[in-house]
């Protein structure tokens, strides 16, 4: 694998398929951000908003560390159209899902079918990355994942008017994913070409013998709980920052998303560089605690310019932490067990979205206001730092050296 990677720069074709994909695969989870206030206003309760907000994460968070061990570049591809499949088919499907019962299967398919989707391209991805380069790499894939919430958020509000509701704006959505779906042939012939000059060894499932033994190299369980707690905090943000601007008479809530994510756009194109160069730890160490200080300075502010200003701070931690924590984990893992990793730390991810709303929701329902959500959840990131920092010397400085 090592002579098959240094062959090829990180912008292959292959490559930028994957991103692509992965850039409409986001698109259909950016347009939820206001899935909150939708269930509001049809009347569903503060702790079913929070349960049916996490039930998406909970069937990846479910279905994850089944297929994961089962995907590999040889079947990544055909798992990825059956995901975009199952995600049309979910999107087409809300605006006819009546009652919690309703809803709530909706979630659960949209959750297995985005799963299976980015389980399956991580899976191909990672024979796409030169040796030395994963956190270059997974910047690009950081960025993909995210600009869809500089772009989407913004004109939903503009569509919401126009199309009644937030349902007809998912059913909407179905029709992006086609040109994903329309990718794969061309991809699947130069995955096929690309395996032939790799080990058998790297594109055979694992064992679980093997992935368990990779789960307790060093540095790896450190990570995966770091991350539990950052994606916990951050769900907050996503699903209640609209509520909050509301709150404080904000003109376009999704303008806050645009803000962060295209801070978070310019800070991977001006430090990607950077993440394969700097101790992974201590970045991540110093980004997740000014996360923590955002998050605090949203619960105290009372005026919405104060916090669309913060959001530019709040997109240039993102744009650190999650290169960082995807960088090191592939640094971390075996090669033969980088896909299997990487795919267990979305895992921790889908925990991080089930846990989040449903706190939330609890908080909402005992009499918190939504603003003091973000004082509360401040809490995590200073505690996946003090995680981080007790990898700063030793694992992560070698795979960063």
């Amino acid at each position: 694998m090592q002579s098959a990677q240094s062959r090829q720069g990180l912008i292959s074709f292959g490559f930028i398929v994957l991103s692509l994909v992965c850039f409409l695969a986001f698109c259909n989870i950016s347009i939820f951000y206001g899935f909150n206030v939708y269930m509001e206003r049809i009347g569903v309760s503060p702790e079913w908003r929070g349960l049916l907000l996490g039930l998406e994460s909970a069937a990846a968070l479910v279905f994850r560390p089944i297929i994961s061990p089962f995907l590999t570049p040889r079947n990544g591809l055909r798992a990825a159209g059956l995901g975009l499949g199952l995600v049309m088919a979910a999107l087409t499907s809300y605006q006819w899902a009546e009652g919690l019962w309703g809803l709530a299967v909706v979630r659960m398919v949209h959750g297995l079918g985005f799963v299976l989707l980015i389980s399956a391209v991580v899976a191909v991805m990672v024979i796409f990355i030169p040796q030395g380069r994963s956190g270059q790499a997974f910047g690009v894939f950081a960025v993909t994942s995210l600009l869809p919430y500089a772009v989407l958020p913004p004109l939903v509000e503009r569509l919401l008017p126009l199309v009644g509701n937030e349902a007809h704006v998912y059913a909407m959505a179905a029709p992006l994913l086609l040109p994903a779906m329309l990718l794969l042939w061309p991809l699947g012939m130069r995955v096929r070409r690309m395996i032939r000059f790799l080990p058998s060894r790297a594109t055979a499932r694992p064992g679980f013998g093997e992935i368990a033994a990779g789960l307790r190299a060093p540095g790896v369980s450190r990570l995966l709980v770091a991350n539990f707690l950052f994606y916990t905090s951050t769900t907050v943000v996503f699903f209640y920052m609209k509520n909050h601007l509301q709150e404080l008479n904000a003109g376009n809530p999704g303008l806050f998303f645009s803000i962060s994510t295209g801070a978070t756009i310019f800070v991977r194109v001006v430090c990607g560089a950077l993440l394969d160069r700097g101790n992974k730890a201590t970045l991540l160490a110093i980004f997740l605690g000014l996360l923590a200080l955002c998050m605090v300075l949203f619960a105290l502010a009372s005026q919405p310019d104060f916090i669309l200003a913060l959001a530019a701070v709040y997109g240039i931690c993102l744009g650190f932490i999650f290169p960082l924590f995807s960088s090191a984990m592939f640094d971390v893992s075996p090669q033969h067990l980088r896909g299997v990793n990487t795919n267990v730390m979305l895992s921790a991810m889908d925990g991080g979205y089930v846990l989040g709303p449903v706190l939330a929701g609890m908080f909402l329902a005992y009499g918190l206001e939504s603003s003091e959500l973000f004082f509360v959840f401040a809490v995590l990131p200073v505690l996946a730092a003090l995680v981080v920092r007790s990898l700063i010397g030793s694992i992560l400085r070698e795979s960063s050296a």
